[in-house]
């Protein structure tokens, strides 16, 4: 699933590649992906210029000129790609084709779940209320009083675009690791510092997969077609099996919250760090 760094990457394409250009046309082959249909979408972006790309988290708003400015919303979901290739001849998963002059730019989406959506300009607070701010802009006492009485694990809280938009299952589990702490530790038994290194390692990973394009496993590709090259420097996504890169261990998969889990065992132990009021007090018999 594209997640923050992804995204960012089709943003910053988008803008550098077809800002200022007006859309001329829009070739529909399945509507489904278009809300609230196919006729509000290319009323809203065929004839006008693109002026604005935005992200928050996972997703992007697509702007566009007068004589009212209309807003489109993207959300590339599990397998979304937009891209333009020369030559190429749309296979059975490009669902559209914008038409930005002489430059025809596709949307794939092999599981058809993503979905471009006419929104308003109070897109933020209407579209984005259940979504929390983007990852790479929270401050850290708005993030830390959102998860520092939290009891599940620290994974799944991570995961809660409530808490923060963008942070999806690789990066976590890279942002743990770089931190030093176990996916199953509850954000509750930490201390504030703790905390503190866990969201700056969080951005890092985040920016620098973003410099890298991304990370790309199956499907995602950027405008041009290509995959992202972050995958060789992850250090424990992905890696089950084989030796930690920073000690040797074998890196190990859990499941948390339902989601595929990597850890270093070394490296991320168990209970470490936990504040000291919350450890289990030692008996006179011990």
């Amino acid at each position: 699933m594209p997640e923050l760094p992804e995204v960012e990457n089709v943003a910053r394409a988008l803008r550098h590649h077809l800002l200022n250009r007006r859309c001329t046309g829009l070739k529909v082959r399945f509507g489904g992906i278009l809300e609230p249909s196919p006729r509000a979408v290319r009323r809203a972006v065929v004839g006008r210029t693109l002026v604005d790309v935005e992200r928050h988290g996972k997703y992007l708003v697509l702007t566009f000129d007068d004589p009212e400015p209309a807003r489109v919303m993207l959300h590339l979901r599990m397998t979304g790609q937009v891209f333009v290739l020369d030559g190429y001849r749309p296979d059975k998963h490009v669902h559209a084709t914008f038409q930005f002059d002489d430059q025809p730019v596709h949307y794939r989406d092999i599981r058809k779940f993503g979905r471009w959506t006419v929104v308003g300009p109070d897109w933020r607070e209407r579209e984005l209320a259940h979504v929390g701010p983007d990852m790479l802009t929270v401050r850290f006492p708005e993030w830390y009083e959102a998860v520092h009485r939290r009891k599940a694990p620290l994974k799944s809280v991570l995961l809660d675009q409530g808490v923060a938009a963008g942070l999806g299952n690789i990066y976590v589990d890279e942002a743990l690791f770089r931190s030093g702490v176990h996916p199953l530790t509850r954000p509750a038994d930490l201390h504030r510092d703790t905390l503190k290194t866990i969201l700056r390692e969080a951005r890092a990973v985040l920016r620098l997969a973003v410099n890298h394009g991304g990370t790309t496993f199956l499907n995602f590709t950027d405008f041009h077609g290509q995959p992202g090259n972050f995958r060789s420097k992850l250090w424990v996504y992905g890696r089950t099996g084989e030796a930690c890169r920073r000690c040797g261990e074998i890196v190990e998969r859990l499941v948390v919250g339902g989601r595929s889990t990597h850890v270093c065992g070394t490296c991320q132990p168990l209970d470490r760090r936990r504040k000291p009021g919350n450890q289990r007090k030692r008996s006179a018999s011990e």
